[in-house]
């Protein structure tokens, strides 16, 4: 990539991030207090954001195949993990789906601990609270730890051996 296109691509986030956040501080977008009103008090207006961002998902995932996403690197049975890392990761399902449950519980917990979901903690530590920016700062020393400790476990998973 030249570096041009990285100098545009940087500012496209730039400008599409702070759309975004914008938005998702004057709405104040949840997805952990959409559910959690829904069940305890019967209030869907929030809830009404979390079905819009999965229809916004999946139409947007349907167009970028449809306009030019490739699927040529996908390989029946096997599930690209990761595919941002250098070679990415092929990992079957019956060891994908528990390692995705096990995190899928633990990032809901902690949410639901810090009383929202990751989108409104950006937007809280964008805003100043000292909560937000505890929370951003844990959330990528979990990133950190994953890519430093985890990754070289998961790919001694999909290590191919000659037979």
């Amino acid at each position: 990539m030249t570096g041009i296109a990285a100098w545009k691509i940087g500012i496209a986030t730039l400008f599409i991030g702070t759309i975004v956040g914008y938005l998702g501080q004057r709405s104040r977008f949840c997805t952990i207090s959409g559910i959690r009103d829904f069940f305890f008090v019967k209030d869907s207006y929030r809830l009404k954001g979390l079905i819009g961002i999965v229809v916004g998902g999946v139409i947007g995932f349907t167009l970028v195949n449809k306009l030019g996403g490739s699927l040529s690197s996908f390989t029946p049975g096997k599930w690209q993990f990761m595919p941002m890392l250098k070679d990415g990761l092929n990992v079957t399902p019956s060891i994908l789906i528990p390692l995705s449950a096990v995190g899928a519980f633990f990032m809901a917990y902690f949410s639901v601990m810090a009383e929202g979901c990751p989108f409104r903690q950006h937007v809280m530590a964008g805003e100043g609270r000292l909560s937000g920016i505890i929370y951003i700062g844990g959330l990528v020393a979990g990133v950190v730890f994953f890519d430093v400790v985890i990754v070289p476990y998961l790919q001694l998973l999909t290590l191919r051996f000659p037979n």
